[in-house]
C-alpha cells in the first residue's frame, strides 16, 4: 500500500498541511475489531494520519490535542477539507485523494463546475458521507 500512495502523492504539485484534532469524543463511541479488542480511534488516526502524511515531502502535519469532548479526531486538509473519524479501510483512499485534490495546481472540476460554483454568493456547508456499498 506504501508504494501506491507514494505514487498517488507523488502527483502533488504544491505545499499541502494537513492538521490532526485529537481529543475525547463528545458522544463517545466504542469501536471493536475482529475478536472484540477495543479500537482506539484516535490512536489508530494518528497512526494512518502520519503514515501518509510521511510518504511525501509535500505534505506537513500539525497534531493538535484537545482536553474538551468534540468531534475528534478530526482531519483537516488544506484550507477546508474536514474528515471526521478514522480514515481506515476503504476510506483511506478518501484520505490521499483529499490530499491529493488539495496539492493539485488547479482543482479537478470542470469549467461549468467552477463557473456554478462562483455563482454562490454565501456561505455553504457541505457534509458527504462516505461508505463502501
Amino acid at each position: 500500500e506504501q508504494n501506491a500512495i507514494r505514487a498517488v502523492l507523488d502527483g502533488l504539485v504544491r505545499e499541502v498541511d494537513v492538521k490532526l484534532e485529537l481529543g475525547p469524543t463528545a458522544t463517545p463511541v466504542t469501536l471493536l475489531a475482529a475478536g472484540g479488542r477495543e479500537i482506539d480511534s484516535n490512536a489508530v488516526t494518528h497512526d494512518l494520519v502520519e503514515a501518509v502524511c510521511a510518504l511525501s515531502n509535500r505534505v506537513s502535519l500539525a497534531v493538535v490535542e484537545h482536553d474538551e469532548p468534540g468531534p475528534w479526531p478530526r482531519t483537516t486538509i488544506g484550507p477546508g477539507l474536514e474528515y471526521l473519524g478514522m480514515p481506515a479501510g476503504y476510506e483511506l483512499t478518501t484520505l490521499v485523494h483529499g490530499i491529493l485534490e488539495a496539492g493539485r495546481a488547479a482543482p479537478a472540476l470542470g469549467d461549468a463546475s467552477l463557473e456554478r460554483l462562483a455563482a454562490i454568493d454565501e456561505d455553504v456547508a457541505i457534509d458527504v458521507y462516505v461508505t463502501p456499498t
